[in-house]
């Protein structure tokens, strides 16, 4: 009999749930949810209530971290993420890390209060890769071409190298306290890793990604920790060959190479369903999970999907994902 798979999904805690969306209606903002300690404890529990899942996530967004910055960040329904552009570390405060840091003392209660109630489960904390977070900080919010910081990074390279500096630091301190309140794992989220290459893949992927996880292993060696640098294609070697992971999340394109690699070096593997096949549900959906856990059946594996659960996701497609794991139907 083989062990089962552990699963959780990314985004598992919100948009397309009844009950998160019962919670929205009656709290627009969506940064006051993340810092009221009791109604983001009370979502990160949701899925697990509903589903069972083997992991806790916190109920959070990597762009807190500007937000500590004194970078202005809301969010607009239908739309994302909206921030005040920067173009230099002079638009920021940053001189004080710990008070930077007491902005965020919600996220480290509700950290807190899914300490006190997870049970059996593993809590995961986390923080946007700090590439992915300046690009927001740039950008001014989501955007398709990321015109504005591929500019930055190539005609202003020393600030964009103070300003990642800034936000490594931050992140790294941010950690540090999510792991006194209570998590037993780290995630981060380097979810645009894919816009970079070669020097600037290592300068401001790799780089700072490896700074994170050196200074998370000499603060807590318990702490498991888990990177995501979505996108990167056969820069994927590369990353986990510099940066040390416990865990390295995958999304739908990757080198097969890097399945023996990660057994060799002891990384779990997590991921890979992709989210439309969630959405599209039916055959489909069994043939692809059964093909997952075939295919990483000889690697530590935590099942996930390769991005977040998207909002038109039906439930019973995510209940049926847990059963086909649960019954452990590999063929």
């Amino acid at each position: 009999m083989l062990q089962k798979t552990p699963i959780w999904f990314m985004r598992q805690a919100g948009r397309y749930l009844p009950e998160y969306k019962e919670i929205r209606k009656k709290e627009k903002n969506f940064l006051d949810l993340c810092f009221s300690p009791e109604l983001a404890a009370k979502i990160s529990l949701q899925p697990i209530v509903r589903f069972n899942f083997d992991f806790i996530i916190l109920f959070c967004d990597i762009l807190v971290i500007p937000h500590a910055l004194n970078q202005k960040v809301q969010f607009k329904p239908n739309h994302g993420p909206l921030l005040n552009p920067i173009s230099s570390i002079h638009d920021l405060d940053y001189r004080n890390i710990r008070a930077n840091l007491q902005k965020l003392s919600p996220v480290f209660e509700t950290v807190s209060i899914l300490r006190q109630q997870k049970k059996e489960k593993k809590l995961i904390g986390f923080c946007g890769g700090p590439f992915t977070v300046m690009n927001y900080m740039i950008e001014g919010g989501s955007s398709k071409e990321h015109k504005k910081i591929k500019a930055f990074i190539k005609r202003e390279a020393k600030e964009a190298i103070n300003l990642i500096r800034i936000i490594t630091e931050m992140s790294i301190e941010y950690l540090k306290l999510q792991i006194d309140y209570g998590v037993d794992y780290v995630k981060i989220f380097e979810s645009w890793a894919g816009l970079l290459e070669a020097k600037e893949y290592y300068k401001f992927i790799i780089e700072p990604n490896k700074e994170i996880s050196e200074s998370i292993r000499k603060y807590s060696r318990k702490t498991k920790i888990i990177h995501f640098p979505r996108g990167s294609k056969s820069e994927y070697m590369n990353f986990i060959q510099d940066v040390y992971c416990d865990v390295i999340a995958i999304d739908n394109d990757f080198p097969e190479k890097l399945i023996d690699v990660a057994k060799e070096k002891k990384i779990t593997i997590q991921g890979n369903l992709n989210p439309i096949d969630l959405v599209r549900g039916g055959q489909n959906l069994e043939n692809k999970t059964k093909e997952i856990l075939k295919k990483f059946k000889e690697n530590n594996h935590i099942f996930n999907l390769s991005h977040g659960v998207l909002p038109e996701t039906p439930i019973d497609n995510v209940h049926k994902v847990k059963t086909i794991i649960d019954k452990n139907e590999i063929t």
